[in-house]
């Protein structure tokens, strides 16, 4: 929700890489265990900005290694043994002179065994919204989203939704609109609660603890999905769905005023995999694997 919040001009290069490590598990059926590692990469920052307009860009990779002898059981075919997901992205805002900030954002990626390797295998996904304010710190939302593989309403490419940013006070913010809701709440100063939905199946919560200032203990919970569009899926409109819930507890050191450090741990259960168009096929070529620990690493670097 950072597009929506009320200050332009602002936007800082970030950048960071974090490597996630989970053990093999063993595949419900099959004799066959299933573990991966896997490597993420953002770079964001501004293109220009100034106080009534903001133009950002950034890339973002995700790379992920499996060890396994699983295969899809509908189809026999063997799991693949990586998996990619490469986006590019742009955003812009403008405030007007009535107070009404508008814009949108752009992403173009390819979530694939084989990025890129045709036009099938790329997903775009477009939002145009205007920010109206409402008494002194709130805001009416309004947008549109363009999806090309949307997991809902998948036959309608375009979707309208509207909702409301919330902002009582500097401590207290929630967003909510059709599809998507956020709130953030700080009790105190060392204390601050966060949460946020995204339909039908994403949830992040978390309670972060400030010790000092350099660092932070957190705990979490998130449910997710991934998906991906293989290069030699039969059906087109098949997808490589992926689903998890985990259980996570890490910690924020920043080493430096523009450098971070973050470790995790935690706990990833109810973790299948499956092939089709949208989760009513979930049972399609359904790979369950077990519960199991996994550790992550993030350094992260803004300035």
């Amino acid at each position: 929700m950072e597009l929506l919040s009320g200050e332009l001009g602002k936007l800082l290069i970030r950048s960071d890489y974090r490597v996630t490590v989970v053990p093999d598990q063993p595949v419900d059926g099959q004799p066959a265990d299933l573990g991966l590692i896997q490597h993420d990469f953002t770079l964001a920052g501004p293109v220009l900005q100034s106080a009534t307009d903001e133009w950002g860009a950034s890339v973002r990779v995700r790379a992920q290694d499996f060890d396994t002898q699983a295969v899809l059981p509908d189809t026999r075919e063997p799991f693949p043994d990586e998996l990619y997901n490469v986006r590019f992205g742009t955003s812009y805002r403008h405030r007007f002179a009535s107070g009404w900030t508008g814009g949108g954002f752009l992403m173009v990626g390819s979530p694939s065994d084989r990025p890129f390797a045709s036009v099938d295998e790329v997903e775009i996904n477009a939002t145009a919204f205007l920010s109206v304010p409402a008494r002194e710190r709130d805001a009416w939302l309004f947008f549109l989203n363009y999806s090309n593989v949307r997991e809902f309403l998948e036959d309608i490419p375009v979707v309208p939704g509207f909702g409301y940013a919330y902002r009582p006070s500097e401590e207290f913010t929630a967003v909510i609109t059709t599809g998507i809701a956020s709130v953030q709440y700080r009790p105190t100063e060392k204390l601050t609660l966060i949460a946020s939905y995204v339909a039908i199946r994403t949830v992040d919560a978390r309670i972060i603890y400030q010790i000092f200032r350099p660092v932070r203990l957190w705990v979490g919970f998130d449910w997710g999905s991934e998906r991906y569009l293989l290069a030699d899926r039969r059906d087109s409109d098949d997808r490589l769905f992926y689903h998890e819930k985990r259980v996570r507890v890490g910690a924020t050191i920043g080493l430096a005023r523009q450098f971070y450090i973050d470790v995790v741990g935690g706990y990833v259960f109810d973790r299948f995999y499956f092939e089709g168009e949208s989760y009513s096929d979930r049972h399609d070529n359904r790979i369950d694997v077990g519960d199991g620990p996994f550790a992550a690493l993030r350094l992260g670097l803004r300035f």
